[in-house]
């Protein structure tokens, strides 16, 4: 019976990722699968830092427009987006979602894979 339950379970959790339209995931689901770079951190990027670290004149001189200045930039990043007040990135708007946060952290211990 317990077998049935976890085959069912993890069928309603494939259908459910199967159908949905979002490129980048809004409930975490754990570290246990390959964070993708295209698919998941390359657009959490495009949507939240993109606008101001760009060229010609990127915020800080940070540059995060490819998966190299990205990679390079990570732990930074992941510290910037878990803090407070004027630390918090991304800047002036609202503090990313825990999930989000989440996806980035695995994507980094996974090791910054350009996928």
């Amino acid at each position: 019976m317990r077998t049935n339950k976890r085959v069912f379970l993890a069928l309603i959790l494939i259908l459910n990722v199967a159908c949905t339209k979002e490129k980048v995931p809004t409930e975490f689901s754990g570290c246990s699968d390959t964070v993708s770079f295209s698919e998941v951190i390359a657009p959490l990027i495009q949507a939240n830092c993109y606008d101001c670290h760009k060229p010609p004149s990127p915020a800080g001189n940070v540059l995060l427009t490819n998966h190299i200045e990205i990679a390079d930039e990570a732990n930074r990043m992941l510290i910037a987006m878990q803090a407070s007040g004027d630390e918090l990135m991304p800047s002036g708007g609202p503090a990313l979602n825990d999930s989000l946060i989440q996806y980035f952290q695995c994507w980094i211990l996974q090791g910054k894979l350009d996928n």
